[in-house]
């Protein structure tokens, strides 16, 4: 009878090597658990050199006007980064942003790290406003003046923290009344449309106010959103004394569509005088970024000083403030194409 020992020892040997394949297993695997943070940390920071170099890229062209990446500033300013501009006259630093408290005194707003777009390891720049009184001005120049004439592109990424009836991320813009209002654009939450019962966006674009019926974004739980707001000149309507021009309105890479024109349900925005009297009589409406630019003698006649119209310190007052971060802004005086704005989001996408 034939031994069977060879055939015992070619079992054990299987065994011991199933035993090691499974051993194996365990430390890769304990190894990957181990290293993965790492991994995240490698992939997130060559995501944010990768954003960075195209921010830094950007302030090359020409027609950018305004690029606060929120990762030069520190303190109490936004740095602009723009370098390129071609603009009469254009220096960056006269296009800084001014961080200020409505009312005066030490503003709140605060530089955040954690809570920002590319802070998930606890790195690199966001601001915080409150909702109340924080916002950021910047004075207002040729550079970031348009008319009716004038392509314009403004881009941002922001997070609300709460979405609360005319949050106004950015506005050029006063706000008065069926015969005295003036705006050369603005972008604020209405929650009187969109979809999920949460409401959308408007925007004041010169004469035109323009209103969305879906967005297609759960904002309460997005999270980060970038935004962008396109205008281009068509040609004027000598019928209508008035220029034509397409609005759109971006939301993380994708336009939203044709807009609903509301200006007649909304008198007190983007009609009557339109975007002039943003310059006229030396009033000079800087770009606010975090509220809504209103006529203080409709929205507060009561703090109206008679004796000082066309001051603008008297002429204007904030509201609408926006709760919430914002990690990168920029102005273009050009309308930036489909293609372009969805580079901007895939860029800086987390």
């Amino acid at each position: 009878m034939k031994s069977l020992k060879p055939k015992l020892k070619a079992d054990k040997r299987s065994c011991f090597t199933l035993v090691e394949i499974l051993i194996a297993i365990v430390v890769v695997a304990i190894l990957m658990a181990m290293s993965y943070p790492a991994l995240s940390r490698a992939v997130h920071r060559a995501k944010f050199t990768r954003w960075y170099a195209f921010n830094r890229q950007c302030s090359n062209d020409p027609a950018c006007v305004i690029n606060f990446n929120f990762q030069e500033g520190s303190g109490d300013i936004l740095n602009n980064t723009c370098s390129g501009t071609e603009v009469e006259g254009y220096k960056a630093e006269n296009y800084t942003g001014y961080m200020m408290k409505n009312g005066g005194g030490k503003h709140n707003l605060k530089w955040i790290k954690s809570g920002g777009r590319w802070g998930k390891f606890g790195y690199k720049h966001a601001l915080q406003f409150n909702g109340s009184d924080t916002y950021v001005k910047i004075p207002s120049t040729s550079g970031n003046d348009f008319g009716p004439e004038n392509d314009f592109t403004v881009l941002c990424w922001l997070k609300f923290d709460k979405l609360v009836f005319g949050d106004c991320p950015f506005s050029k813009s006063l706000w008065g009344t069926e015969t005295d209002a003036a705006c050369q654009y603005d972008l604020y939450y209405n929650p009187g449309a969109g979809s999920y019962d949460q409401g959308s966006f408007d925007v004041d674009v010169f004469e035109t106010c323009g209103s969305w019926d879906k967005t297609k974004v759960d904002f309460n739980k997005q999270g980060w959103v970038h935004l962008a707001l396109r205008y281009r000149f068509n040609g004027w309507d000598a019928a209508k004394e008035k220029a034509n021009g397409d609005i759109d309105v971006f939301i993380n890479g994708k336009v939203l569509g044709p807009h609903v024109d509301t200006t007649a349900e909304n008198p007190n925005t983007a009609t009557a005088t339109g975007w002039k009297a943003c310059t006229e009589g030396g009033l000079n409406v800087p770009l606010i970024i975090g509220a809504a630019g209103c006529y203080r003698k409709h929205w507060s006649s009561g703090t109206y000083d008679k004796t000082k119209p066309g001051v603008l310190s008297n002429e204007m007052m904030l509201l609408f403030f926006f709760k919430g971060k914002m990690d990168e802004f920029l102005v273009y005086k050009k309308a930036l194409s489909d293609s372009a704005i969805i580079g901007h989001y895939d860029m800086g996408k987390e």
